[in-house]
């Protein structure tokens, strides 16, 4: 299955999704703040990347940005 990872700054949506996502057999990486996300992806990249939009410190839409620009 895929390797996911979660931005997320609600840390119940986080885990929930989480769960959900664990049990369908996928790896879940949960992240609380895009600037997180964004080093956890650098570390070690993910098949797919789902994240909240309004965050603070660094958007979604930032962070979408972000990895579209170094990871085109």
């Amino acid at each position: 299955m895929a390797r996911i990872l979660f931005i997320d700054d609600d840390e119940q949506t986080g885990d929930l999704f989480g769960q959900i996502l664990e049990g369908a057999g996928h790896e879940v990486i949960i992240a609380r703040d895009g600037v997180t996300g964004i080093a956890l992806y650098r570390k070690n990249p993910t098949d797919l990347i789902i994240t909240d939009i309004m965050m603070p410190v660094k958007d979604g839409m930032e962070v979408i940005n972000e990895l579209k620009r170094d990871f085109p």
